[in-house]
């Protein structure tokens, strides 16, 4: 879970950065969408998360070029928020079974201990026995 956490917060901060870098970008271009933070707050999480839509655009090079970053990391962190999701709940299903087997040998191996002990005993009763007939 500590991963998921630390993954949104990076995640997060991307974001802060890239709402910051676009609007110093785009607001100074003439016929730019990205007017405010907020539009490219707006932008740069529709776009991260692969929404999308279309409707605030970067116009200049340099910010498409930033987009292009900015799409190619929010295909990562889906990507990789999904790989640590399932493999959390792989870790889990397999340590349980993992304690399953221990614990099932352990079982098996106090049945040992104690078919060991009562053949002990049985070869002490033995010997005593050889021995009180010598």
């Amino acid at each position: 879970m500590n991963k998921i956490i630390h993954l949104i917060i990076t995640a997060g901060l991307v974001i802060l950065v890239g709402t910051i870098v676009e609007y110093n970008i785009e607001s100074k271009v003439p016929n730019t969408q990205i007017k405010t933070y907020l539009d490219s707050l707006w932008w740069c999480v529709s776009t991260v998360t692969t929404v999308g839509y279309g409707d605030i655009v970067p116009v200049s090079n340099l910010g498409r070029t930033v987009a292009i970053f900015y799409m190619f990391f929010g295909i990562s962190m889906v990507s990789l928020m999904f790989f640590v999701i399932t493999n959390t709940v792989y870790k889990r299903r397999y340590d349980k079974v993992e304690i399953d087997q221990r614990q099932q040998q352990l079982n098996q191996l106090n049945e040992l201990m104690s078919r060991l002990s009562e053949i002990e005993e049985k070869q002490a009763k033995c010997l005593d026995l050889i021995n009180q007939r010598k």
